[in-house]
């Protein structure tokens, strides 16, 4: 095999991200994803065995690999002291971390901030846990409150009909029941700055990875909130960046959150088509507050006629500041609403 130059740090990262899964098979995807010598993957793995990065397990004919994880637990008595979420972040948390990328620290501080204060300002809670895991690889973290649950603090605030369309609320972003003292931006962009973003909620689960919106049927209950962030300690986001996706141009005569996106799929239940006026409705909700609406039809076959009219031609003669833009659209999606625009 011919020589080539190696990328140290890609190389790297490679063996972490996919030696637990793979054990048999890593040197040799390795050595053709690099086209480099097994034998200098050998050599790459022992070292991150040797630095600590990497637990080998050589009990019988096979070893087995995995991500040598530091955890530190923290809990906060909220009842019996006054808590600040910087505090906890500066004197807990950071100490706990290791060395961090600027842009990593930053999104880190940002997320950690944006949580803590979510429990302390709005769950009631009598006690947070906050949980930091790290690896050579990645870093986690684990919020937990005993307070009321998000979604359900949502319905009942306002006063929408279940948890499903308290998620859906929330994706938008702009959500708050305490608009002059907060802003309801940050579950919206810590969820879009860290790689992977849960909220657990009783028997509820929001998660948004990789730009993909889930909301999977966890079918059993846990009292509180936990939140879970992740973030790969080599990720090259910035927070800047995230902001910039969502605020038009300094130029611009309105700057700040004034763009979102919205995942379709989050309106829809099970066993349902979009095809009424009042789903639509329900989605069009708020949309007044931002000057443009990405609307994610990620997931959805079919919309019905009346659900592509309120949204594509009265909404949009009504709202004409308001510009909607429809992504990852069908065909059939696509016919339905250049339909009901050819009646504006």
């Amino acid at each position: 095999m011919a020589k080539s130059k190696i990328d140290e740090n890609a190389l790297t990262t490679y063996i972490l991200k996919n030696i637990e899964e793979h054990p048999k098979e890593i040197v040799r995807q390795a050595s053709i994803q690099f086209n480099i010598s097994r034998q200098t993957v050998y050599r790459y793995i022992k070292k991150q065995v040797e630095c600590q990065n990497l637990i080998v397990n050589e009990e019988g004919k096979n070893k087995l690999y995995k991500l040598n994880e530091i955890t530190q637990f923290y809990t906060f008595d909220l009842h019996q002291n006054h808590f600040d979420e910087e505090d906890i972040w500066r004197n807990n948390v950071k100490p706990s971390l290791p060395i961090l990328s600027q842009n990593v620290n930053d999104i880190c501080h940002y997320g950690i901030g944006e949580m803590v204060n979510n429990v302390i300002e709005h769950s009631g809670a009598s006690q947070l846990d906050v949980v930091v895991t790290y690896s050579a690889l990645r870093i986690r973290f684990r919020i937990h409150d005993d307070g009321i649950g998000i979604f359900t603090k949502i319905q009942r605030d306002f006063n929408l009909c279940d948890k499903n369309h308290a998620i859906l609320e929330l994706s938008k972003g702009k959500l708050t029941s305490d608009p002059s003292n907060h802003s309801g931006e940050g579950i919206f962009f810590t969820s879009r700055m860290f790689d992977e973003f849960v909220i657990l909620s009783e028997d509820t689960v929001f998660l948004h990875n990789d730009d993909d919106w889930l909301l999977p049927d966890m079918g059993k209950n846990s009292q509180g909130t936990s939140v879970h962030m992740t973030i790969e300690r080599g990720s090259k986001r910035e927070m800047k960046d995230v902001f910039n996706q969502f605020t038009p141009g300094i130029d611009s005569e309105e700057y700040g959150f004034q763009k979102t996106t919205v995942p379709v799929k989050l309106l829809q239940y099970e066993g349902e088509a979009l095809v009424s006026r009042s789903q639509a409705k329900r989605l069009l909700a708020r949309f007044d507050q931002f000057k443009e609406i990405v609307l994610d039809f990620k997931g959805i076959l079919i919309i019905g006629q009346p659900f592509a009219d309120e949204i594509f031609r009265v909404f949009q003669t009504k709202n004409p500041q308001t510009h909607l833009y429809p992504v990852n659209t069908n065909e059939d999606i696509e016919r339905m609403i250049k339909l009901v625009k050819t009646k504006e």
